[in-house]
C-alpha cells in the first residue's frame, strides 16, 4: 500500500474512530489501529454518564451524537449513584446517572460508523511515522503520504512522540471482572485509601445485579515497589467494606491499562499533527474519566481536518477550540488533584478531606470545579498530628 491521502488517523479508540467519522464525511480518511480486534482488550471501568450529566460536567462542549445516542446492545448496565468511601470506612453518595458500556462494543461501533461516513479501516496495522508519512506494518503494510495527520493512539503515542513531546504522567490501572458478588446495583462505588489504593482510588463498577468491573487505579511513584496485582488482591480479599461484597465472587477476566494523569501534553500540534484523546492527555485527572473529552476532541479534531485541507484554515485553531470546549474543566482537574497530593499518601488527611466536603461538593469535584474546603485547605492545616 503505497499511496497520497488525506488525512491519516492513528488510533480506533473513541477519539480516533470519532475524527475519523466526522472527516470521512468531506475527505479521504484511513484509520489505523495496531488491534487485531478494534476495543480489544479493554482497559477501562467503562463507567459513562448519561447525556445530561455530561451537559453539566463540560457545560460549553459541543456533545456528538456518539455521547448522546449509545447503542442499547453497548450499554451493559444503567446505575443512579455515586457513593464514596473514605479510609475510615464512612460513605457519602450523590445522584449521577450513569451507563456502564461495554467497550469492546462501543469501540467497534464507532469504528463502524466511521467506516459507512467513508473512511477505510486497517487494524492490525502498526504505523511508524517516517520523513514523508506513515510506514505501516502488519495486516496491512505500505507507505502512506498523508496530508495530515490525527494521533489518536493513546497514553503511548507514538505521534507524541514523533512531535518531541516528554512521556506523559499516567496512572496504572488493573481490573477484574467478576460474578457472583454482593453489590448495590445501583450505585458506582470509589474507595479512596493510602494502603488500598496508594495515589488513586478503587472502584466497584456494577454489570448487573451480581456482575462488576473491580479495580484499582494509582501513580507509579506512589506504590513504593509493590505490585499493582497485589494491591488489587489485597483490595477485594481486606478492605472492611469491599471484602464483604466480593467475597463469594470470581473473577471472569483480568485487565490492565495506562491513563494519562497530568492534563495536557507538551504540545497537541506540530505541523501537519495534531493529538486527541488520551494520546493528548484529555483526561479528568480527578476521576481518570477519558470517554466524554474523547469523543469531543475527536469531533474538533476531525471537523479541524475538514476546515484545514478544505479551506486553509490554520492548525492552531484546533488548540483554541480544545480551550473553548473543556480546556477549563481539564485544568482544573488537574488543579484539584495537585491540590490533594499531600492527603494521598496519608489516611488521616484522607479522612480529614472526606469530612470537610459535602456530597455535593464532592460532585463538583468530580465535575472538576473546586469547592471552598479545598481552597482553604483548612481540612489539611487541622491536622498536624499525622506523621505516616
Amino acid at each position: 500500500m503505497r499511496e497520497d491521502i488525506q488525512l491519516a488517523v492513528v488510533g480506533a479508540g473513541p477519539a480516533g474512530s470519532t475524527a475519523a467519522l466526522v472527516a470521512a464525511r468531506e475527505l479521504d480518511v484511513v484509520l489505523i489501529d495496531r488491534k487485531s480486534e478494534i476495543g480489544s482488550p479493554v482497559q477501562c471501568g467503562g463507567f459513562l454518564p448519561e447525556a445530561w450529566e455530561l451537559e453539566a460536567l463540560l457545560p460549553r462542549a459541543g456533545l456528538p451524537d456518539a455521547l448522546r445516542e449509545i447503542p442499547e446492545h453497548c450499554i451493559l448496565h444503567r446505575t443512579q449513584l455515586q457513593r464514596i468511601y473514605s479510609p475510615s470506612g464512612k460513605s457519602k453518595e450523590f445522584a449521577v446517572a450513569g451507563r456502564v458500556i461495554d467497550r469492546r462494543a462501543f469501540d467497534r461501533h464507532l469504528a463502524s460508523q466511521a467506516a459507512r461516513a467513508g473512511a477505510r479501516i486497517l487494524p492490525a496495522t502498526r504505523a511508524t511515522l517516517v520523513e514523508g508519512g506513515l510506514e505501516l506494518s502488519g495486516h496491512y503494510a505500505g507507505r502512506l503520504r498523508p496530508q495530515m495527520i490525527i494521533g489518536a493512539d493513546g497514553p503511548s503515542s507514538i505521534v507524541s512522540r514523533y512531535m518531541g513531546n516528554p512521556a506523559q504522567e499516567v496512572g496504572i490501572c488493573q481490573e477484574y471482572e467478576m460474578t457472583d458478588v454482593d453489590i448495590d446495583s445501583d450505585a458506582a462505588e470509589m474507595f479512596f485509601s493510602a494502603r488500598y489504593a496508594p495515589g488513586g482510588y478503587a472502584w466497584i463498577i456494577p454489570l448487573g445485579p451480581d456482575r462488576a468491573n473491580v479495580g484499582v487505579g494509582v501513580r507509579a511513584s506512589y506504590l513504593s515497589g509493590q505490585r499493582l496485582s497485589d494491591v488489587l488482591q489485597r483490595f477485594v480479599q481486606d478492605h472492611p467494606q469491599a471484602s464483604k461484597k466480593l467475597a463469594s465472587g470470581e473473577v471472569l477476566a483480568v485487565m490492565r491499562g495506562l491513563v494519562p494523569a497530568g492534563g495536557t501534553v507538551g504540545s497537541i500540534q506540530k505541523g501537519n499533527m495534531i493529538l486527541a484523546g488520551d494520546a493528548a492527555g484529555h483526561v479528568l485527572a480527578t476521576s481518570g474519566g477519558g470517554i466524554p473529552l474523547a469523543v469531543v476532541a475527536g469531533r474538533i479534531a476531525g471537523q479541524s481536518a475538514i476546515d484545514h485541507l478544505q479551506s486553509g484554515t490554520p492548525l492552531q485553531e484546533y488548540l483554541s477550540s480544545i480551550g473553548q470546549e473543556f480546556g477549563r474543566e481539564l485544568d482544573r482537574s488537574v488543579q484539584i488533584r495537585k491540590m490533594v497530593d499531600v492527603a494521598m499518601r496519608s489516611d488521616r488527611l484522607i479522612n480529614a478531606l472526606f469530612a470537610a466536603l459535602s456530597p455535593e461538593q464532592m460532585k463538583s469535584v468530580m465535575r472538576a470545579q473546586i469547592p471552598s474546603p479545598l481552597r482553604s485547605r483548612h481540612w489539611a492545616d487541622g491536622d498536624r498530628s499525622d506523621k505516616e
